[in-house]
């Protein structure tokens, strides 16, 4: 099911400018609610481009949703679950050379 759902992945550092403190508090701002599968439109804004953000070096799989039009974030998870995966993974990064040749078409 996942497979179906548009999501991309990224590392902790394309979403935070600095990874001390609580790294939830600085993506999240509606925390009270998780969603568990894909919200149908956004909470906020009513969208519902919705993409599901899958974190290197947290558990496989989407940890978070993020609208394309308002870019606000939300919980798959509960808050500390997921502040516990996000500060196990902030230390993970990637070499783009690594990867060999990507077509820019697939480019997130």
């Amino acid at each position: 099911m996942l497979n179906d759902l548009k999501h991309r992945m990224v590392i902790v550092e394309d979403l935070v400018d600095k990874t001390n403190g609580n790294l939830v508090d600085k993506l999240v701002h509606v925390q009270d609610c998780c969603y568990e599968k894909k919200p149908k439109k956004c909470p906020v804004c009513r969208d519902r481009d919705i993409t599901g953000i899958e974190i290197m070096g947290a558990r496989n799989g989407i940890l978070l949703w993020e609208c394309e039009e308002c870019s606000e974030m939300f919980l798959r998870y509960g808050v500390r679950e997921t502040e516990k995966e996000l500060q196990g993974a902030k230390e993970y990064w990637t070499n783009h050379r690594d990867w060999g040749y990507v077509p820019r078409r697939k480019f997130n």
